[in-house]
């Protein structure tokens, strides 16, 4: 119609635009409409604040380029030395363009520095994650106020469209309508209050990785703002394995959760475009689709179900703002071809590995077989999830041909039994036929291909249910847990876990410290109280030894025991197991005292790091790392809610069970006599407080760090403090183990009830059990 009468056209949008408003035209006509590329900048580090952009669609990463920012502080101190001031700055920027970088990160010819030295900077150049920015979010409004030049540069993860409102549109808007000016401000305190208050450390990377950041060794290092995804691609590792069996259960968790969902796969586009929804013709049409899928719901779901070379398998991976590479975690770790597809597109989302289990194990290593040749993939997750892949058909040949054999023998028995032969051999026969029975109806309950491994506990209870988990952890509803250090008292730990399964509370990553780090790494490990209860007994009961710690004596030079029976009862624990193995996400953390920093672990072997976060200063020499000491973690922060939030946990349940700070008034005077003190001790009678020794002196002096810690911790948004009761158990009392499991497990409970009524955290109805399910007759896995 309008190609026939283009005049209509004209008359209608003249009667439309003739309803809006002489202001909203004005904005309409100075806003600019944007497409930036995946992988172009969007603006640099240093260019002038020439407006405010608003993510449309598609998402963006922020980075700091720091050899810029010492660039910068070298000019001001050059600047400041020869008498140079600000208004000075136009006349000498030819003199100082030998410290300028220009886009690419490269110095200019000419400079102080040659080429071979610009090189090298180039490949050492560090760079500072700040953040990723999706749907609905805005950029640069700090600076358009302050009217400074940009603080970071930005890039375009995926194609993405932005508006950007001029400054002389922002401010003439801001003069007409006071309250933009406030609503803006408002957003820019927020932003400074986040960086003020959560005092953010973000990763540090070669400037070669900033479009797609890599983390060796599966290191999981959280990036600010990096749970807002709004798409979610699930792509396979090799063909043949569930593809949309996983979208769909990971869909029906995103519901559980409260985010609407909309799962996609080709089917459903080709249902929805047509035939020739992805023809280049097609493609602003696909485009307009996406967009509009991304308004209208919160999480939109790619799952990626065709060939390896179909356009839709492109599609997919360029519109994820996360990818998630399923894989076997019983098949082969190598690079398969829908990987090699993801390299050669340079996709810069985020990459998360997601390993199928067919049971609640990971052996040991496994899952660094699959990580060390993956520099790419962020952060990996564990998933049991039981499928028959239909590559492999010899062992499912194999499987149903030995079936029936067992039921072809059990018949020819049967004859046999029943014809005239003498009774010894009737017996024998009628024995090989009761066997071959017991065969058949092992295979019924359990099956040939689950026998031949050990029988390990199944996921019985919705909280434990590990879609639930991922689907809480992508977008921003994870529910942390942190266990403090405090040597016997946490004890207690275990009881507040049993508290936590019978609310059936979900848990979703967790953060230990010393003891913290201990009790924590057991249940992260298998997400099961039963091991960690027996686990723990049983360290506690190596601990309580005099005689082990005796036969441990050393000479004290750098501390009082070897520390040879506190490593093998921490080894007994976990044997050879990674963290990496660890079913939920887990970290825990040390002190350095070699490079005077806190480090967080959370890949290597796990009995070396926790023994390292457990290494009280003089009674256990420090576990060595690359050349560094480390000692507990308690020393810099007991108690790590920042480091938990950080990593993108909504609702943190921290447990202290630290000693508590003696805060007694002192007033001795300016001098103090040792005699008085030791006599002030020995008096009963006395009203004068104990003035404290050397020792309780040095150890206040080594935990200053960690009590600011904790008083932060304890103001955190979304963190719920707990503190069992057990203050009357020293740091050394591991035979009072059921004693301090009861205290932790009673107070707990109670307050998990006040939880429940409160709706703080989310609570499953029912902790559901099954019932009359037969067992076969195995060595359980959790037995010491």
């Amino acid at each position: 119609m309008i190609e026939k009468f283009p005049l209509a056209q004209l008359s209608l949008g003249k009667n439309l635009l003739s309803n809006f408003d002489s202001k909203l035209l004005l904005v309409d006509y100075a806003l600019e409409w944007t497409h930036t590329a995946t992988g172009q900048s969007l603006y640099t580090q240093g260019d002038p604040a020439n407006g405010i952009y608003i993510v449309l669609n598609g998402r963006f990463r922020s980075y700091i380029d720091k050899a810029k920012v010492e660039t910068t502080k070298k000019r001001a101190i050059n600047c400041s030395h020869y008498g140079i001031k600000k208004s000075d700055k136009n006349s000498t920027a030819s003199s100082l363009s030998s410290f300028m970088s220009n886009r690419n990160g490269k110095p200019r010819q000419g400079g102080l520095h040659n080429s071979s030295s610009g090189d090298k900077k180039e490949e050492t150049a560090e760079i500072q994650i700040i953040g990723e920015y999706g749907q609905g979010e805005s950029l640069g409004e700090v600076e358009v106020l302050t009217k400074r030049k940009r603080y970071f540069t930005v890039v375009a993860i995926r194609d993405s469209e932005t508006a950007r409102i001029p400054r002389t549109l922002f401010e003439m808007i801001a003069l007409g309508n006071p309250s933009i000016m406030v609503k803006v401000s408002r957003i820019v305190a927020r932003s400074v209050k986040n960086h003020l208050t959560e005092e953010f450390e973000s990763p540090v990377f070669n400037k070669n990785q900033i479009i797609s950041p890599h983390l060796s060794g599966g290191d999981d290092i959280p990036i600010r703002n990096d749970k807002n995804y709004r798409t979610i691609t699930i792509l396979p590792i090799t063909s043949g394995l569930p593809v949309m069996e996983f979208s769909e259960k990971l869909a029906s968790s995103f519901d559980k959760v409260g985010k609407t969902v909309k799962l996609l796969n080709q089917s459903s586009i080709l249902a929805r475009l047509g035939k020739h929804a992805f023809d280049r013709l097609a493609k602003m049409k696909q485009s307009g689709y996406f967009s509009e899928l991304e308004e209208r719901y919160q999480i939109v779901i790619y799952a990626c179900d065709t060939p390896v070379n179909s356009t839709w398998t492109r599609t997919c991976i360029s519109q994820g703002d996360c990818i998630l590479l399923l894989a076997d975690a019983d098949a082969s770790p190598d690079i398969g071809e829908y990987e090699k597809l993801l390299l050669k597109t340079r996709t810069s989302a985020r990459t998360e590995l997601c390993l199928l289990h067919p049971e609640r194990y990971v052996a040991p290593g496994l899952t660094n077989n699959w990580l060390q040749n993956r520099i790419w993939v962020h952060s990996h997750h564990h998933i049991q999830m039981s499928f028959v892949n239909p590559k492999d058909t010899d062992s499912n040949y194999n499987l149903n041909k030995l079936e029936d054999y067992y039921s072809k023998s059990f018949k020819f028995l049967s004859s046999l039994t029943n014809s005239a032969i003498n009774k010894p051999k009737q017996r024998a026969l009628l024995n090989l036929k009761d066997r071959v029975e017991t065969l058949i109806t092992q295979n019924d309950l359990f099956g040939f291909k689950k026998a031949s491994r050990n029988h390990y506990y199944l996921p019985i209870a919705e909280h434990k249910n590990d879609f639930n988990r991922l689907a809480r952890i992508l977008s921003g509803q994870a529910i942390g847990l942190v266990l403090g250090g405090g040597g016997a008292r946490g004890i207690s730990h275990i009881g507040v876990l049993k508290a936590l399964e019978d609310a059936g509370i979900p848990v979703d990553i967790i953060g230990g410290t010393s003891i913290g780090a201990f009790v924590g790494g057991l249940y992260a490990r298998e997400y099961d109280i039963v091991p960690v209860y027996g686990r723990g007994k049983k360290f506690s009961s190596r601990m309580a030894s005099m005689w082990r710690l005796i036969f441990d004596v050393t000479y004290p030079v750098t501390s009082y025991i070897t520390g040879h029976e506190f490593n093998r009862g921490i080894w007994k624990a976990f044997g050879d197991s990674r963290i990496e193995d660890f079913w939920i996400k887990y970290y825990t953390n040390s002190t350095n005292i070699t490079e005077s920093r806190m480090e967080i672990h959370t890949s290597g072997y796990a009995w070396r790091y926790i023994r390292a976060s457990m290494s009280l200063a003089g009674l256990l020499p420090p576990i060595t790392d690359k050349g560094s000491m480390l000692l507990d973690g308690g020393y810099i922060d007991n108690l790590t809610v920042q480091e938990m939030k950080r990593r993108g946990a909504k609702v943190i349940i921290a447990v202290d069970v630290g000693s508590v700070d003696d805060k007694t008034p002192m007033d001795y005077g300016d001098t103090l006599s040792g005699l008085w003190v030791l006599l002030n001790r020995l008096n009963p009678f006395s009203s004068h407080p104990n003035v404290p020794t050397m020792t309780d002196i040095q150890m206040r002096l080594a935990y200053v760090s960690s009590v600011n810690a904790l008083e932060m911790a304890k103001n955190t948004e979304g963190c719920i403090y707990l503190r069992p009761p057990i203050q009357g158990y020293a740091t050394l009392d591991f035979g009072s183990f059921n004693e301090i499991y009861n205290v932790g497990a009673n107070y707990a409970s109670s307050v998990v009830k006040k939880l429940a009524e409160e709706r703080v955290v989310p609570f499953t109805k029912s902790v559901k059990k099954k019932a009359n399910n037969r067992r076969p007759n195995y060595g359980r896995r959790n037995s010491i």
